[in-house]
């Protein structure tokens, strides 16, 4: 059955991908300019480390310090590029409009307040191009495009099965869907929050080796500064990916949405069915409702929550 086939990006309304699109180029761009950086404060603490432990006033000695005030001034101008372009604002808003929309295009083929199944499709799409408008005015984000069509032939074809068949399809194609995608992402940060854990691990035992052989004089170089400035440099990244909170609760919700999907079995009325899909979106954007929140405030929540 097609309608049962894997829902594409493109199947969703227009404003939906470059919406995701935006998102995702800020995204983008906010990790690669964090992540530089964060390696030139580390590269101007490892040529720093060098000049002070040269002979003074000596070749290796300049180039050195002149390295380390390249680095901090490249490191300088890329926290002001930051504070300039603001790519995580791009990141942010763009996700909350285009997860607010998929919601919205997700009640539309489900037959969901506010487009009940008592609605004809024109008067359908009307509400759901109203509800866009609002959203996307709200939103006011530069570049944002509309793309062909809000309604596509793909969400007509579901919003148009019988009751049984809109269900199997929202259950297997959204619930189930987000289900996966969670505990999937839940293991993923798992993983990497133990491979950095483990990095930061290494940087204090070297950290405590190098300490060692500068306090007993057993070497020239003291290396204290720059290990200091790894872990400083690895911290500071883990604070970025949230990859310990991120995999608390996506593993949450992933385990909501098993409930959630098993819930949705018992339904049997076009009215229960309703409520059920509202509670059920309510549930799978919460976590990132929450997630928005913790960067953007209140604004964005009331979006991504419509």
């Amino acid at each position: 059955m097609l309608s049962q086939s894997p829902l594409e990006e493109s199947d969703l309304p227009g404003v939906f991908e470059s919406a995701d699109a935006i998102s995702k180029e800020g995204q983008r761009d906010y990790l690669k300019w964090t992540r530089g950086r964060l390696q030139l404060a580390l590269a101007a603490a490892l040529f720093g480390g060098i000049a002070a432990t040269v002979d003074s006033h000596g070749t290796v000695e300049k180039t050195a310090a002149a390295l380390a005030l390249t680095a901090f001034i490249a490191a300088l101008l890329t926290e002001v590029h930051l504070l300039r372009d603001k790519p995580e604002e791009r990141w942010y808003n763009g996700r909350a409009l285009a997860e607010s929309v998929k919601t919205l295009a997700w009640r539309f083929m489900a037959g969901a307040a506010p487009f009940p199944p008592s609605l004809t499709g024109d008067e359908a799409r009307d509400v759901l191009l109203t509800r866009i408008h609002d959203l996307t005015t709200e939103a006011n984000l530069p570049g944002l495009t509309f793309g062909q069509a809000q309604v596509t032939d793909r969400m007509r074809e579901v919003r148009a099965l019988d009751f049984a068949d809109r269900k199997s399809v929202y259950l297997a194609l959204r619930v189930a869907d987000q289900e996966g995608w969670y505990n999937a992402k839940a293991r993923l940060n798992k993983q990497n929050s133990g491979k950095w854990r483990s990095l930061l691990i290494l940087f204090e035992v070297l950290g405590v080796a190098a300490s060692t052989v500068s306090l007993l004089d057993l070497a020239d170089v003291d290396a204290s500064s720059v290990v200091a400035a790894a872990i400083a440099a690895a911290g500071a990244w883990l604070e970025v990916k949230q990859y310990d909170n991120l995999s608390s609760a996506y593993s949450l919700t992933a385990t909501e949405l098993g409930f959630v999907r098993m819930t949705g079995e018992n339904v049997t009325t076009e009215t229960d069915w309703s409520r059920y899909v509202v509670s059920a979106e309510q549930a799978i954007s919460r976590e990132h409702t929450m997630w928005l929140a913790r960067r953007l405030g209140m604004r964005a929540v009331r979006m991504n929550s419509e």
